[in-house]
């Protein structure tokens, strides 16, 4: 099969994408007709009365030794991660929701490069990412084509990838297929991935530079994988990657790309920073992906004359909401239609899966309304906070603390993620909170200097006693340490903050600037 051949190819399966996602919109929009109907349906269907208490606990896992069920860990980001069920046939419900938005997009904006790349994990691990994109067995040649990522899954690669370095098999994959869309659940997979690139850019071009120098040659043991996801052009891309000393810009090796859907709420905004730089608009369009959480479904896209909006209409989703300020009452809940723009709700769910009047934590803000529909955007997590002494420290404390330290030191913040944790001393010292500094760029020894590092420690101290009085009181009696800063690298980050759930930032792992878990615990 030659490049030329798999653009044939690939064409034929952008009308069908197209065609699809045209059909898509229009029974989208007929359900969110039938809203009001669809609710008061779910909610006999679930059980779900006025008296049906409000919950945080998650179903018992079903199954048994002989025949375990699979399960996806939670982010961690609230708390110790927890496991929730996901058996093959809430798998393939949670990809659909995905591929019909995804096709959804591509007829809206009538995208005709749709080939798609996705910043999954490469390497397993227990995620709710991880099972969605695991393999039953070899991908077709047409789900190659359209979704050239799942080339990674071949041995060979993976061999490459272990010899070269993941963002090395990623260039390649990426320079071979060329597609129009990029996808990441989290900013900071991209960011990670172009952070990495450049400081291993000698490793990635030397693969480029092999795989261009062998044309790959039938019989060679990357021709097959390749062959089949190659688009024209391939070998000048390759051949410009491997003379290039420095690392090139994405539309030297990538130049289809057009389009980038990722999360883009809560503590992203730094790494969307990072990506808009590798990325700028217009030349690129960025698109908010829909929230979820490993419990739920949250929000789906609607995309509607040029305009995305993200509404709380998952199919099989009972939605209802808490005022963010208000009681937390059974008796206190709102349905979408009673959503004030402007304000911030509790989402709670009930679905098909096991939750009845599930908590999830989670706090929206209505954007507006949206054809009738609130268009949500997260907030923040509820609840997330910590007390070592009755400080109730908050993760919108910390998070505007944090602000307001690193105005001061922007350079410091291109080159460093921070978040805190709380963190006991040892026997019979006074606990107190660690920031961790993390590398943004590759995983050399991550260093500040000692003088900022201390002038950091001791800003973030000075600006959480302000935003909190609490905490202040509990500091000036000395029933509080100062806050101590540590520079760590990203591995033992991840391992810190996640605590047994994703391995590394390239899986569905949610970046935090407060995490209510010990460090080390």
């Amino acid at each position: 099969m030659t490049a030329r051949g798999n653009e044939w190819r690939r064409a034929l399966i952008a009308v069908g994408l197209r065609a699809f996602g045209g059909a898509a919109a229009l029974r989208q929009r007929r359900a969110l007709d039938r809203f009001a109907a669809t609710r008061q349906r779910l909610r006999r269907r679930y059980g779900v009365t006025a008296d049906t208490p409000l919950t945080r606990e998650l179903p018992a896992l079903p199954g048994s030794d002989r025949k375990p069920v699979p399960v996806a860990l939670t982010s961690g980001t609230s708390g110790v991660p927890r496991a929730v069920a996901y058996p093959p046939g809430r798998v393939a419900r949670v990809r659909r929701v995905f591929i019909e938005a995804m096709a959804r997009l591509i007829a809206a904006e009538g995208i005709r490069r749709t080939g798609f790349y996705a910043f999954g994990a490469f390497d397993t691990d227990r995620s709710l990412g991880s099972l969605l994109t695991a393999e039953a067995g070899a991908p077709s040649r047409l789900a190659l084509l359209q979704a050239p990522y799942r080339a990674h899954a071949d041995p060979v690669l993976r061999s490459l990838a272990r010899e070269f370095g993941v963002p090395a098999a990623r260039l390649l994959v990426l320079t071979v297929s060329n597609p129009g869309i990029l996808y990441a659940t989290n900013p900071s997979t991209l960011s990670v991935f172009f952070d990495d690139l450049e400081t291993d850019w000698e490793r990635a071009r030397s693969l480029a530079g092999a795989v261009a120098a062998d044309r790959p040659r039938p019989g060679t043991p990357a021709a097959p994988v390749l062959r089949k996801i190659a688009a024209p052009g391939l070998f000048d891309r390759l051949e410009r990657v491997a003379a290039s000393p420095d690392p090139l810009p994405i539309t030297d090796w990538a130049p289809a790309v057009s389009h980038l859907v990722c999360w883009s709420s809560g503590a992203a905004a730094p790494f969307l920073e990072a990506v808009d730089r590798r990325l700028p608009p217009p030349r690129f369009r960025r698109w908010p992906m829909f929230s979820m959480s490993t419990e739920t479904l949250e929000t789906v896209p609607e995309y509607r004359d040029g305009d995305t909006a993200l509404l709380p209409a998952a199919p099989g989703v009972l939605y209802e909401f808490l005022e963010a300020e208000g009681p937390e009452t059974e008796a206190a809940l709102l349905s979408p239609e009673a959503l004030l723009p402007g304000r911030d709700y509790e989402m709670v769910v009930s679905h098909e899966f096991g939750l009845r009047r599930y908590r999830t934590g989670d706090l929206f803000r209505v954007e507006r309304r949206f054809h009738g529909h609130p268009d949500l955007r997260f907030r923040r997590r509820r609840g997330v906070s910590w007390s070592f002494t009755g400080e109730k420290l908050t993760a919108a404390q910390v998070e505007a603390a944090l602000d307001r330290v690193l105005a001061a030191e922007p350079e410091t913040r291109g080159r460093f993620w921070f978040a805190l944790f709380p963190e006991e001393r040892g026997r019979g010292a006074v606990p107190g909170y660690l920031l961790a500094a993390v590398p943004r760029g590759g995983d050399r020894e991550p260093t500040l200097p000692a003088g900022l590092a201390a002038g950091l420690a001791a800003g973030l101290d000075e600006a959480l006693s302000s935003l909190n009085l609490e905490y202040r009181a509990k500091r000036e009696s000395g029933r509080l340490a100062p806050v101590r800063l540590v520079a760590v690298e990203r591995a033992e980050f991840v391992r810190r903050a996640v605590g047994g759930g994703a391995a590394s930032l390239d899986s569905q792992f949610k970046f935090a600037s407060f995490y209510p878990r010990l460090w080390g615990g």
